[in-house]
C-alpha cells in the first residue's frame, strides 16, 4: 500500500523497540491463559451467583467474593507459567531485533545466548544461566508455598 506517510522504523528506535517486542510476545501467550480462565469460570456453580443476587450483591461483590476466590489457584498457576515464559522471550528478541538497538531489548536469557555462542565466554554464560535458573526456582517455590495454603474443593 502506497500511503503518503513517512516510514516508521519501530524496531530501530530504542524508545519503541522493547514495546514492539513485548506486544507480539503477549499476544502469543494470551490464548492458553484465556482457555484456562474460561474453563475455570465454567466450573463455578450458578447457584452461588443466584444466592449472591438474593443477598443483594452487586457485580463487583460477586467478582470479589465468588469468582476470584474460586479461581485463585488457577491465577497463581497461570502467573507462574507467565513468569517462566517471560524468561523464554530470547527467541522473539533475537529474531526481531537481535538485542538492539543500543541494547534496548537485551534480556538476561539473550545475554546467556550471546555470551555462550557469540563471544564464546562459556563460564560467564553458565554462571548467568545458573543465576537465572535459581531465580526461577526461587520464584516458583515462593508461589507454590502460597498455593499450598489454598484450600481446594472439587469442581461441580
Amino acid at each position: 500500500v502506497d500511503l503518503p506517510l513517512p516510514a516508521q522504523r519501530w524496531l530501530e528506535d530504542p524508545r519503541w523497540a522493547m514495546i514492539c517486542v513485548i506486544l507480539p510476545t503477549v499476544w502469543a501467550g494470551v490464548g492458553p491463559g484465556c482457555l484456562i480462565y474460561l474453563a475455570a469460570l465454567k466450573t463455578i456453580p450458578e447457584d452461588l451467583y443466584e444466592a449472591a443476587d438474593l443477598d443483594g450483591a452487586g457485580f463487583l461483590g460477586k467478582i470479589r467474593h465468588i469468582t476470584l476466590p474460586t479461581i485463585k489457584v488457577l491465577v497463581i498457576i497461570n502467573f507462574i507459567g507467565a513468569v517462566v515464559n517471560a524468561f523464554r522471550v530470547a527467541g522473539y528478541i533475537l529474531a526481531m531485533t537481535g538485542g538492539g538497538p543500543a541494547g534496548a531489548t537485551q534480556v538476561l536469557a539473550l545475554k546467556v545466548f550471546f555470551d555462550a555462542f557469540v563471544y564464546l565466554r562459556f563460564g560467564i554464560a553458565t554462571a548467568t544461566a545458573w543465576l537465572l535458573g535459581a531465580m526461577l526456582i526461587g520464584f516458583t517455590v515462593f508461589q507454590l508455598r502460597r498455593l499450598s495454603r489454598v484450600q481446594f474443593r472439587a469442581a461441580a
